[in-house]
């Protein structure tokens, strides 16, 4: 695959992370034709979440500075693509898969910076509030993608901004893989991202 085509491939894929969130997305799989784009949601005065450890701003960062070259090798994968736009609202996303290896894990990354966590919280395909690196995420899966293979947590970094991390298991070959089994290795994976972010973020 050429690299123009992986990041076409990821631009795909990110479009559906976290789609459908707002009315509630992404590696590159199979998957139904991507949604329309989320609209920005409102601003609002007060977050519904604790007070956050450090505001974290995603404006202007490179995504794929998100996990290095170590945590890429830990997590056994390689960045595969880019996309500058995924959602039409100026979400930059980066996507990590292993390249045909196996077990088929791949994760996605989307700094989401006109929409804050907090609409993730109408997901229809059930949220759960948790924490990763001390800030507080949303829990969730992708509406049109197998829930058991997949997981979301959209990370609470900023007023109105978000970390949007997906991880995704389209071969279903993960040994005993579950939704809760998605949801431990995306957290694993958001959990190095946000400590990276920590440090680009500064």
């Amino acid at each position: 695959m050429t690299p123009h085509r992986r990041a076409g491939a990821a631009g795909a894929g990110a479009a559906l992370l976290l789609a459908g969130l707002t009315g509630c997305g992404g590696a590159a799989g199979p998957a139904p034709p991507s949604p329309e784009p989320p609209s920005a949601a409102p601003a609002t005065t007060s977050s519904p979440f604790p007070p956050r450890p450090v505001e974290l701003k995603l404006d202007g960062l490179d995504p794929c500075a998100l996990l290095n070259a170590g945590q890429q090798r830990q997590l056994g994968v390689g960045q595969v693509g880019t996309y500058a736009d995924s959602d039409g609202l100026g979400s930059a996303a980066c996507q990590w898969g292993n390249n045909g290896g196996k077990p088929d894990n791949r994760w996605l990354v989307r700094m989401i910076v006109k929409q804050g966590a907090d609409y993730a919280l109408g997901s229809d395909t059930g949220v759960q509030v948790v924490q990763v690196d001390g800030f507080t995420a949303v829990q969730t899966a992708p509406p049109y993608q197998d829930p058991k293979l997949n997981c979301v947590l959209v990370v609470d970094v900023a007023p109105g901004q978000s970390l949007g991390v997906q991880y995704a298991n389209y071969a279903g070959d993960y040994p005993g893989i579950s939704h809760e089994v998605a949801c431990q290795l995306d957290r694993t994976a958001a959990e190095l991202m946000v400590r990276n972010l920590r440090t680009l973020a500064h």
